[in-house]
């Protein structure tokens, strides 16, 4: 075996390893914060709320079906989040979509009509749908079902007669759409693109310009944790589904001029189990804020977006892909990103290890962020991949792992872990409720009903006896600020933060 293949079956043996301890639970249930501090976005079980900084007052937005990762903007003044829509008429649904997801649809209504009359009718009671396709995942084959059955000929409804075609008029049809709102104005929503595939992680750019988000289309032979491609619309123009990449990371983020994005990829040189990936960054927009795209050919068999992204793309680092790491811009010319630590030899049973590194722009070098007595609780903890850094640069949190963190400065080496080890509970990988920065000084977290953040200093009287979501200010463990955030919160909102217990 040359080297060349004895280290790629190392790496597919440990990236199998990484997989083989289960694919990890989507930390669906978000609280993130202006950069001041004053307003936060909660989103729980699909219900998406303001939050006051101040009181913790909750302002409900969307009462469900807000799917994972909404944003909101650095100043607090605009929401961005993706929903999920029934449609109950076909033909308005058409018309809300781009026209390349219309000829999507028309074009397997037409091959399933050809695989139904081929077939003399369904096959054990389903419309025999092309195997191979964008359309053929989760429920979107049901917009060409019910396209087929809706516009049936002759010969299509004698061979499907009044029960098949009532059946595929009764398949269920939903879309998904990016909105914006106003925090001052929450009635005045408005839809930025809409899709059949779904969409979530919606990121507002720093300029409020554009809105990034990631996009489910099925890509043939991959897992399918490696399905969400990174698409770009336009707030002021015309362009709603720029694709910038495919099989894209879930945490990526904007540069701060807002003309180019940061994320880790698939390489597409991978095949079978071994998934590595790149730390990437492309332009999508121009000095004058104006995306770089250009319309796509648009094939018989349609086209999930609308345009292509024709930026510059520069491949930083190397790196193994996992679906739940993430990328956020530091200082200066750096760019923080987290990843599996490949360590060779491997032994089988080793466990993979994480960390944090850095790409500086300036000398094209990556390092490690993470002293030995920082990773020493980090690097057995994926839901460290979920690091945030501090809206002055300076300080990040580090999830290592049931519902405990790291607060670590790394100019100072500073490190600390609010949450006692024996108040720990959850999953050993992803947080209850992630973590998150209120400014620069205060941190937002969920704590169990036996915390000691839960009782009051002087006399020992218990505050609280359920979860909550609580705010910690200060530099000194001793000297810490503590106070309720969700005190006034109804039950139902504290018992629906998902629990991985």
């Amino acid at each position: 075996m040359n080297n060349r293949k004895m280290t790629y079956g190392l790496i597919a043996f440990y990236v199998a390893v990484i997989f083989f301890a289960g694919c990890l639970p989507d930390p669906e249930d978000t609280l993130e914060w202006s950069r001041d501090g004053s307003t936060g976005l909660l989103r729980v079980q699909g219900a998406l709320f303001l939050v006051d900084g101040q009181t913790g007052q909750l302002t409900e937005i969307v009462k469900q079906n807000v799917q994972s990762w909404p944003d909101i903007s650095k100043d607090g003044g605009l929401v961005v989040y993706s929903e999920a829509v029934e449609c109950v008429n076909l033909s308005e649904g058409l018309k809300l979509l781009p026209a390349g997801q219309v000829k999507m649809i028309k074009y397997y209504a037409e091959q399933t009509r050809k695989n139904v009359l081929d077939a003399g009718g369904m096959l054990l009671d389903k419309f025999p749908f092309p195997d191979e396709g964008l359309l053929s995942a989760d429920d979107y084959e049901n917009w060409a079902i019910r396209y087929m059955c809706e516009n049936a000929d002759s010969e299509l409804q004698r061979v499907l007669e009044d029960r098949g075609i009532q059946k595929g008029k009764e398949q269920v049809i939903c879309y998904y759409q990016v909105v914006v709102v106003p925090r001052n104005n929450l009635e005045n929503k408005r839809v930025v693109t809409t899709s059949i595939f779904k969409i979530m992680a919606t990121r507002v750019s720093p300029d409020e310009k554009h809105v990034a988000y990631l996009m489910n289309t099925k890509h043939e032979d991959t897992d399918d944790m490696l399905e969400y491609d990174l698409y770009v619309a336009s707030l002021e123009g015309h362009i709603e589904a720029m694709r910038v990449d495919t099989c894209v990371a879930f945490g990526y983020d904007w540069r701060k001029d807002s003309r180019a994005i940061a994320y880790l990829n698939v390489d597409s040189g991978n095949n079978g189990d071994i998934i590595l990936g790149s730390l990437k960054e492309r332009t999508v927009a121009d000095a004058n804020s104006s995306l770089v795209a250009s319309p796509p050919e648009v094939s018989e068999e349609g086209l999930a977006q609308t345009h292509n992204c024709t930026g510059q793309t520069s491949s930083l680092a190397g790196s193994i892909f996992f679906p739940w790491l993430k990328v956020q811009y530091g200082p200066g010319e750096r760019i923080f990103f987290s990843s599996c630590v490949l360590s060779l030899p491997i032994g089988e049973l080793d466990d993979p290890e994480w960390s944090l590194f850095c790409y500086d722009s300036v000398t094209g070098t990556v390092v490690d962020m993470l002293p030995s007595d920082v990773s020493a609780y980090t690097r057995q903890s994926a839901g460290m991949t979920q690091f945030a850094l501090s809206p002055d640069e300076k300080k990040l949190l580090l999830p290592i792992g049931k519902n405990r963190f790291i607060r670590y400065e790394p100019a100072t080496g500073s490190m600390d872990i609010p949450v006692e080890e024996d108040e720990q509970f959850g999953d050993e990988y992803v947080p209850q409720l992630t973590p998150s920065w209120k400014g620069n000084n205060e941190i937002s977290f969920i704590v169990s009903g036996n915390s000691h953040f839960l009782f009051e200093t002087k006399d020992g009287e218990q505050k609280s006896t359920r979860k909550e979501i609580v705010l910690l200010r200060g530099k000194d463990t001793k000297k810490w600020a503590v106070r309720f955030l969700s005190k006034n919160w109804p039950d139902e909102i504290i018992e629906a933060i998902h629990s991985f217990e």
